[in-house]
């Protein structure tokens, strides 16, 4: 089974969020994309089809915009690649015990929005930085 560790999830995760390319091709990183979702949710608790909805809408409007995708969708991907389970009736959905990628256990205690924002905080000082060495050699 693959594993992902920190430093190259938070890699993956921060490049697709800040590239905005879509909803990425590479196998690796649409998984990357896929656990973050995943993380957020309980090992071992049941929900609904409207709870796990909320839980994905949640996810969906703070990352969802970058890859193109929505809280149906993502369901979709979670339960085809292995993420989730779905009951016969489709009714009940629970996060399986085993999924395709492992990933260190400190994943779990990242915190995506932070993440995101000190990348970006950091792509803008760059720039700034860039913008007055370029400015300054006129």
């Amino acid at each position: 089974m693959p594993h992902i560790d920190e430093s190259q999830f938070t890699k993956r995760f921060v490049s697709l969020m800040i590239g905005g390319q879509g909803f990425p091709k590479k196998e690796l990183d649409r998984h990357v994309l896929l656990i973050s979702a995943a993380l957020r949710l309980e090992p071992q608790r049941q929900y609904t089809e409207s709870e796990l909805n909320d839980e994905l809408r949640w996810w969906t409007a703070r990352f969802g915009d970058p890859v193109n995708l929505d809280h149906v969708t993502l369901r979709r991907f979670l339960v085809d690649d292995g993420y989730l389970r779905r009951d016969t009736a489709g009714r009940a959905y629970e996060v399986t015990a085993d999924w395709p990628y492992t990933v260190d256990p400190s994943v779990k205690s990242l915190d995506l929005e932070a993440l995101i924002a000190e990348a970006r905080a950091a792509r803008e000082l760059k720039k700034q930085q860039y913008m007055g060495k370029t400015s300054g050699s006129r």
